[in-house]
């Protein structure tokens, strides 16, 4: 990076000045001084690798993107370090939102009870989470369905699939990141089949 070398040397100050002229050189710099910190203070929040690196991208991302509106009244470390854990807070929140409606959903699944005219029926409900479940690699929806069906503990799958507890959780939740995301769509298409 021949053309960086003299980066090395700007003080974030001046990085930011140089950031918010479109400078990518200097965005660049900073990418390079604080993606790891920034990265291992989210894992620490988050206690996931995949999270925490989308997390830290998005993060960069919209210091690009909000380059000329940038205000950074305290040092930029504090800045960035603000603006991660902000995001997790959010995301967590949202995440909690999510979770509570998607259990809603698969416990009208699991019960198998009728559902009211405002719904489509029971049936064809189940039978969408179904494919969604099934949809899911192997493992991961063998890891779902002992826990979620079967009630198993992470130790009694673990057990079971002879793998470590800790892979359980992690194939766990993986699904339930997967599931959140497609069960949100059904509910978009419940709602609009509501409304037809």
């Amino acid at each position: 990076m021949k053309n960086q070398t003299g980066y090395t040397f700007l003080t974030d100050k001046d990085l930011i000045k140089c950031l918010a002229e479109g400078d990518e050189r200097a965005f660049t710099e900073i990418y390079t001084r604080y993606k790891t910190v920034l990265f291992l203070h989210a894992r620490r929040m988050l206690n996931e690798d995949e999270q925490a690196r989308d997390v830290v991208q998005e993060i960069f991302t919209t210091l690009w993107v909000k380059k000329q509106e940038l205000q950074v009244t305290t040092s930029l470390k504090s800045y960035l370090y603000s603006s991660v854990k902000h995001k997790i807070l959010n995301l967590l929140l949202h995440r909690k939102h999510v979770e509570k409606h998607m259990q809603l959903m698969l416990g009208v699944y699991n019960m198998g009870t009728e559902i009211t005219d405002l719904l489509i029926q029971e049936k064809e409900l189940s039978q969408l989470i179904e494919s969604e479940i099934q949809a899911l690699p192997a493992r991961m929806r063998e890891a779902f369905v002992l826990s979620r069906k079967e009630e198993l503990s992470n130790r009694d799958i673990a057990q079971k699939m002879n793998i470590s507890e800790e892979t359980v959780k992690k194939q766990i939740g993986y699904a339930l990141k997967i599931l959140r995301l497609k069960i949100k769509l059904i509910s978009i298409v419940l709602i609009l089949l509501n409304l037809g």
